[in-house]
């Protein structure tokens, strides 16, 4: 079983590379049709991705494109300022992946802030007065 998956896994791996996504099969049709083409996400970043990177971005693709879209622009970006001098391994996509997940959170992330208000209590000399009133009202425990 176990090589048999291993199979799987190497030949879709290699329909990635071919650029072609899986589209060639009727099996994959269907499934691309149903996530958008985003199978395709890592074809125009294929020849500076590793083949575990490959494979982890298209896994993130099926589940979020957006996320795997933010990937690719940022390899291009890279490749275009000449900053990548080698292939992205999966560990620096799995680095890259967490940076745009922060980032997006920072995006959508919102902050309640409450402003209370005090009710006409001051502050006399090192007293509290506030809590004078409620140990004047509660007499059960300053026995």
């Amino acid at each position: 079983m176990d090589a048999e998956l291993q199979a799987i896994r190497e030949a879709r791996l290699a329909q990635l590379k071919g650029g072609n996504g899986g589209n060639a099969s009727s099996g994959n049709n269907s499934n691309n049709n149903a996530t958008g083409g985003s199978a395709n996400v890592g074809s125009s970043v294929a020849a500076f991705l590793e083949a575990g990177a490959l494979e982890r971005l298209s896994r993130v693709a099926l589940v979020r494109p957006d996320r795997a879209t933010a990937v690719e622009q940022y390899v291009k970006q890279l490749v275009s300022t000449g900053h990548l001098t080698h292939k992205i391994n999966e560990q620096e996509i799995i680095q890259i992946l967490n940076g745009v997940a922060r980032e997006q959170n920072k995006q959508t992330e919102t902050k309640i802030i409450f402003d209370r208000k005090d009710k006409g209590v001051t502050m006399s000399a090192g007293t509290n007065s506030k809590n004078e009133q409620y140990d004047s009202e509660d007499d059960f425990f300053d026995e």
